[in-house]
This record gives C-alpha cells, structure tokens and sequence, in this order.
C-alpha cells in the first residue's frame, strides 16, 4: 500500500500548503512554521515505524484467525460492510482507552501536545500508538473477519482523520448527527475542562453518543495539553510522556503502585508530592540565522522529496537501498525540524555531523548498487556538508581574515 500513500502524501502536503497560505491570508496565526515541520517529522518517524506495525498488525490478526476464530464470513460486499462498523467501533475504544491507560496514552498524546491545530496535524502521530492498536485489532478475526480485508478497510477509513484536522469547517448541519466532522475533532483536541476526553470517533459520531462521550462545540477550543510541554524535536515529541512515567515509577514507592504508574488514567499519583514530572528539561534554543533557516528548510525539502520518491520506486531497488534512503530521508527532515524548533545547539551540531559522516560512508555501496540514486544522494550530501560549513558557523570561517591578512 505503500505506492497509494506515496500518491496521497503530495495531495496532503498541496492542502496544507493552500490552508497555511488561507491561514496568512487571514493573519491568524493558525500556522507555524517549526511546528508544521516538526508535524511532517514526527509523520516520517511514523510512516517509516509503519513499515514494521502494519506487518506486525498483520501477522497479528492472522494469527487470532488461525487461532481463535470462532464464525466464518463470505468474503463479499457484506463483509467489507460490516468491517467497516467494525473498524470504527475498534477504533473508538482504542482511543477512549489511549486517553485513560497511561502508557497508551504515552503513545497518543503526540498527537494532541500540539497548540495549534490545522491539516498537518494529520500527520502527527506516533509509531507507539501504531504497535498499541494491534491487540485491539486481534479481537476482529476472532468473529470471522479477514486480515487483509481489516488492513484495506482501516487504511480507507483512517484518511478521513486528515481531512478533520482544519480550523476552518463550521459545522455540517445534519451530518454532525452522524459522522466525526471538523468541529467534533476541535472538541476532542481542546485542553478546555469541558472538552477533554470527547469525542473519541474515528469516522462515525454515533459511538461517543452512545457511549455518552458526546461534546457539542459550544466555546473557543485551546489546543494542546494541560502538561507543561515545549515542542522542541520529534524524538522528544514522540517519548515525552513515556519520560515522565519512567521518572513517576521511579518516584513511586511500593511494587503494585509501580505497577499501577503504567494502568492508571494520565495524573494519577500514589500519594507521592512531585511537582515537576511534567516540566520538560529542555536546553533553551539559540536563535537562528537566515542562513541557518535556509539549512534547515534545505533539510526538509531534501528530507520530504527523498521519502515520496522511495515510496513511489521502493519496489525496484534492493532492500538495502531502500532502508538507505529511508534513513537519509526520515533524519534531513528529523534535523530540519529540530533546527527550526529548538536551534543551532551542540547536541544539533554533533548529530548533524554523525549523520552526514555516516551517510557518507555507506553512500559508496548505494552507488555501486544505483549509480544514478547514489550520485544524486552523494549530490546532495555535499551539497549539505558545504551548507554547513558555509551558512552554519556562527562566526567568520577561520580562513576568511587569514587571506586577508597582508
């Protein structure tokens, strides 16, 4: 399926961009640029972990069905109905359970840390949350339903939660009865008291109505969470509540109480008086230069260019090729978007050279495998090392005054 998301990922990108030029049009502040590059990273975390989840998604609820089934259904149109229901139905509980189990909710709540909201929040979604649904997802073959069936159905229907991630769609009169629209999801992404935890479906609104997790959009929504938390680089995106748990567990006195850090609803304490779990431990940022912004956006467009082409092509080449330009994709547009958020820091400067040294090490097998792949990446990586060392030194390169002296 990879092929279908390589045609999509340039379709979403066109819309974010019309939304992002719609949103400075309006000079209201819905866009961000460190923010929506730190989106589309943590998306290319995601995607790439996807590689691995939806296998194991797969050879998961093969297993349940070898297993465990319990009924049999025709493969025909009424079972990709029902799987429908089914998908959904699933996905409203592995949400609502996301937001009240700890360390589901140490894979989910990427997705909400967020303070602003708008169509690249789509892509903002963790590799965790991806391996967590795949217990939930092993009940479905039980009852009769097929894997690859249940894979095609949940791909269909999850393109739907990228389209409902736009400040901009008032409510849709009656279908607000019936399916999740963009106003239902605001709700669910407000820190506001009367919208936390709301509004938990994925395609169809009738779950939360059932379930009496129903919000009506009633007040301006804040985005985000009520944790103190600083967007600085994906990785700290992706594990910044798995952190906190690490260290409440550590806090915690008494085994079942260490036990119960990871079950328990997210602000749950084993009388224990801590008042600085939450508080991110983030270096503060240097400002960047223009030259700097430049590397950083270099980064990215080489970054998202690179990941739509391999997804396009990866059928053609050889594994490892593929993993190689994976690699050099997901890190250029990791990098960009650290750079844009957090700054010009000594932990950016190291990982930025080991990054470009190990790239370049192994670019002589890519170009031994692909001459044409190996010379446009080896291209483009001294073009990055003579960005870096022309437009990221923080002062004048040291032989500069040296020709001029006399």
């Amino acid at each position: 399926m990879a092929n279908y998301i390589a045609l999509l990922i340039p379709v979403f990108l066109l819309l974010i961009g019309i939304e992002w030029w719609y949103s400075y049009q309006r000079e209201d502040r819905r866009y961000h640029g460190p923010n929506t590059a730190l989106n589309m990273a943590v998306g290319a975390i995601d995607q790439l972990g996807a590689l691995l989840y939806m296998f194991l998604l797969y050879v998961a609820m093969d297993f349940s069905k070898q297993h465990f089934q319990m009924v049999e259904m025709p493969l025909d149109w009424r079972q990709w109905l029902l799987a429908f229901f089914a998908v959904d139905f699933t996905s409203y509980w592995y949400h609502r359970c996301s937001h009240r189990v700890n360390f589901l909710w140490a894979g989910h709540v990427t997705h909400h840390s967020s303070n602003y909201f708008n169509l690249s929040n789509g892509f903002r979604t963790s590799p965790f949350q991806g391996l967590f649904r795949i217990p939930f997802w092993m009940l479905m073959p039980v009852v009769g339903f097929d894997p690859l069936l249940l894979l095609v159905t949940f791909k269909v229907v999850g393109l739907h939660d990228f389209f409902v991630h736009t400040p901009y769609v008032a409510k849709l009169g009656w279908l607000e009865k019936v399916m999740v629209t963009p106003s239902h999801h605001r709700v669910h992404h407000g820190k506001n008291d009367l919208y936390i935890d709301k509004n938990y479906g994925s395609f169809l609104i009738i779950w939360d109505k059932l379930f009496g997790t129903y919000q009506e959009e009633i007040e301006t929504v804040e985005y985000g969470i009520t944790s103190a938390y600083t967007d600085d680089n994906p990785v700290h995106a992706i594990t910044y509540y798995f952190k906190i748990l690490a260290k409440q567990w550590s806090l915690t006195p008494g085994l079942w109480n260490k036990v119960r850090v990871w079950f328990m609803p997210p602000g749950w304490r084993a009388e224990i008086h801590v008042t600085d779990l939450s508080k991110p431990l983030l270096v503060e940022a240097n400002r960047l230069s223009k030259k700097q912004k430049r590397y950083a956006i270099w980064l990215l467009a080489v970054g998202v260019c690179g990941f739509v082409l391999t997804l396009f092509a990866y059928r053609l080449y050889a594994v490892f090729l593929v993993g190689y330009t994976f690699l050099f994709s997901v890190s250029s547009i990791v990098q960009g978007a650290w750079l844009l958020n957090h700054g010009f820091t000594n932990d950016f400067r190291f990982w930025e050279k080991f990054r470009l040294f190990v790239l370049l090490l192994f670019v002589v097998f890519i170009v031994d495998i692909h001459w044409v792949i190996g010379l446009l990446i080896l291209l483009c990586l001294l073009l990055s090392g003579y960005m870096w060392w022309k437009w990221t030194s923080p002062g004048e390169p040291t032989w500069k005054p040296f020709l001029q002296r006399r």
